[in-house]
């Protein structure tokens, strides 16, 4: 029994030390409840995530619910992202890639502009990952096998308002607008990991598997406000005039349900056919909650009619965070998480052919993940770069979004790994054809 528990424990600590890289998306996936998807639709992603302080008419942004009343047409979005990582350590490296889909969002402006609603699917984190490592015994070698997989989705349904807004002067300054918008959201979803040590065949001892799931959901919500005015002032009609915008939103503290399963077994194999020996601990269904903490964003960001430039910063201190659920404990602490972003966009105009309807994004990122892993925090930095193309540019304002990230996450050094990626982002946002009415009813005249 010492010698079991003790593999056990091995089992648990080992996992990113543990790197003959295998199939799945990242080790670091392992920490924490996964890695945090905080990018919306591939517009929003396109421009670093930002979007607190920048509108899209064509487009919902996510996390920033008073943006919905500055919809100019019902849209529905959806993307993907294909990814190409290579991961560094100290005395390997390998490559991989996926593909995942981003789910989709609808965005519906009502009562003259004055309202606008959303709602979608979208993933919240993402596990994925199959790591090893092997080790030397007086008896021959024993082999460490972790893998996990799921992670948790975001259904959400939210409303934006304009509380206040100046009306337009003769020559077309708008003035004062303030908008607050929230989105009531669901959170669920199940990790599950498996943690296996595999003795050679003439050892003797019994191989010991450990499966675990823990199954998530509850209700959430967040708001935001957004306030913006004129920077400059036109004095003809046809004078380009910058806005400024500052925006502000809060995630508020949430109580997850928690169900959590443990199985640990020993059992042996032969010709790849296992025979369990034994059952260490069977815990099925024990119930508890996760309190996740608050979270804050403020960005700030100047437009006009051609160019459109933002800078946003969020927190969330996931050190904060409390988990009872009985028999689960994390692998390693949680930090304070923090995100720096700042974007660019440009447009050459809004008539004529397609590529002088073009938009043209860039930004860089740079993150603090709340996953501590051996006792040093993850770092991230990004840049992005795309381009939005109209899709039939008389008769709608639909988009075929396209773009790439570049980026970096962890390091070497402490014996953990580095992972540098490229990923092609592709969108598709769709609008009603003119003469089309999407959710509004038939009149008779």
């Amino acid at each position: 029994m010492t010698r079991t528990a003790a593999l056990l424990l091995i089992i648990d600590l080992g996992m990113v030390a543990a790197f003959a890289q295998g199939g799945g998306d990242s080790p670091y996936s392992a920490y924490g409840f996964g890695d945090l998807v905080p990018s919306g639709q591939v517009s929003q992603t396109l421009m670093a995530g930002t979007g607190l302080a920048l509108t899209e008419p064509y487009g919902v942004i996510l996390g920033n619910p008073a943006s919905y009343a500055a919809l100019a047409r019902p849209v529905f979005e959806a993307g993907a992202a294909f990814r190409h990582t290579r991961t560094t350590s100290s005395q390997a490296s390998s490559t991989r890639k996926d593909a995942e889909f981003m789910g989709f969002s609808l965005g519906v402006p009502f009562a003259k502009g004055k309202w606008g609603l959303a709602l979608g699917l979208t993933p919240f984190s993402e596990v994925g990952y199959s790591t090893s490592q092997s080790s030397g015994l007086d008896e021959g070698t024993v082999k460490y096998l972790y893998s996990g997989n799921g992670g948790l989705d975001r259904a959400y349904f939210g409303l934006g308002h304009t509380l206040y807004a100046q009306r337009a002067d003769s020559v077309g300054n708008a003035g004062t607008r303030v908008t607050l918008g929230a989105d009531f959201n669901f959170i669920f979803g199940s990790i599950e990991q498996t943690r296996e040590a595999l003795y050679s065949q003439d050892a003797g001892y019994n191989n010991i598997k450990v499966f675990s799931a823990l199954v998530l959901r509850a209700p959430t919500a967040d708001a935001s406000v957004m306030w913006q005015g004129d920077l400059t002032r036109k004095k003809h009609r046809d004078d380009v005039n910058w806005r400024w915008t500052a925006g502000a939103s809060i995630s508020f503290p949430a109580s997850l349900r928690a169900k959590y399963s443990n199985l640990v077994t020993s059992y042996t194999s032969r010709f790849g056919i296992e025979a369990v020996r034994d059952t260490i601990a069977n815990d099925q269904g024990l119930k508890g909650q996760v309190e996740v903490p608050v979270s804050l964003g403020f960005g700030l960001g100047i437009q006009n009619a051609r160019w459109g430039f933002t800078a946003e910063v969020k927190q969330q201190d996931w050190s904060a965070a409390t988990i009872e659920v009985p028999g689960y404990s994390l692998p390693a602490p949680l930090r304070n998480a923090i995100f720096y972003g700042a974007a660019a966009r440009f447009q050459p105009g809004t008539d004529g052919g397609v590529f002088h309807r073009v938009v043209y994004r860039m930004g860089l990122k740079y993150a603090q993940a709340p996953q501590e892993v051996r006792g040093s925090g993850l770092e991230s930095a990004a840049a992005t770069v795309g381009i939005s193309f109209p899709l039939n540019a008389v008769q709608t304002n639909s988009w075929l979004h396209l773009g790439g990230e570049f980026g970096q996450r962890g390091s070497t050094e402490n014996g953990l790994i580095q992972e540098r990626y490229a990923t092609l982002w592709v969108g598709v946002a769709f609008t009603p054809w003119r003469g089309e009415r999407w959710f509004t009813p038939p009149k008779i005249q």
